[in-house]
């Protein structure tokens, strides 16, 4: 057996992180000797400590780590690392995204104009009524993956077909991460029951966002100077449509998103 500086030196792991991993139940010492409480490990042992390394190398949180050593199954392993995969993936496109980004603010600085400056065509529209299927909570923006597969999952129960974009209806006046009044759903043909409802906002004005979902503020903030220098109010909820985006098989950076405010003079 080897003593917990032995197995501490080998693994390249601290004693002090060692001694946490025991706490919590993560990587039990083989055995602790009940007249000094020193710890001792087997060397089999090194295997998972080099298998929690590597997890943790991957972003894996220590709860999640546990699992795969409780589980000792290869198949749920590989599961989940090509989940990781594809969010590390994912994060790369966004990566991608804020290079180009600061790369056309570092061009707009250079020309002496306001990285600010959102070049956005606003236009007006008088929308005509839709039928709608949707699922209206307080939820956080963390929530709408989970939100958009429960509306999927009730079109499917209710034998109702998408007939347009997936859109959200944002309902409170203020935004909140953690717990906003939000409304998704979908366009269909004909349906009835409590989730199907008639979306009628008349006349709005609305831009085009290319790019991923969490950069809309410049479109929201070009829509509003828009409104104000027009003269018009807000009359109703905000709505975005998803014109393209996960569903399409194309990256962030290529979704379109068009923003809509209801509006009145």
């Amino acid at each position: 057996m080897l003593t917990i500086g032995e197995f501490s030196r080998i693994s390249r792991v601290s004693a002090k992180t060692l001694r946490y991993y025991d706490q919590i139940g993560l990587l039990k010492p083989g055995f602790v000797s009940q007249d000094s409480g020193y710890r001792y490990y087997e060397v089999s042992q090194l295997r998972d400590m080099l298998l929690i390394s590597r997890l943790k190398r991957y972003r894996f949180s220590l709860p999640e780590i546990s699992a795969v050593l409780a589980a000792r199954d290869n198949g749920r392993l590989a599961e989940l690392l090509k989940a990781k995969k594809e969010e590390f993936l994912r994060q790369i496109e966004n990566q991608r995204h804020l290079l180009l980004q600061m790369e056309q603010d570092i061009e707009k600085i250079e020309r002496c104009e306001n990285i600010m400056q959102a070049n956005y065509l606003v236009k007006t529209v008088e929308t005509q009524p839709k039928t709608i299927y949707s699922l209206r909570r307080k939820m956080s923006v963390r929530d709408f993956a989970e939100a958009f597969g429960a509306l999927c999952a009730g079109l499917e129960k209710s034998r109702l077909k998408p007939a347009g974009p997936f859109l959200s209806v944002y309902h409170d006046e203020e935004f909140n991460h953690e717990c906003t009044d939000i409304e998704v759903g979908v366009e269909v043909s004909g349906g009835s029951g409590e989730q199907v409802r008639t979306l009628a906002l008349g006349l709005c004005c609305f831009a085009t966002h290319i790019g991923p979902y969490d950069d809309f503020t410049p479109c929201y903030t070009a829509l509003m100077e828009w409104i104000e220098r027009e003269g018009y109010t807000v009359s109703g909820p905000p709505f975005e449509l998803y014109v393209k985006g996960c569903d399409d098989n194309v990256p962030p950076s290529e979704y379109v998103t068009e923003i809509y405010f209801p509006i009145k003079k």
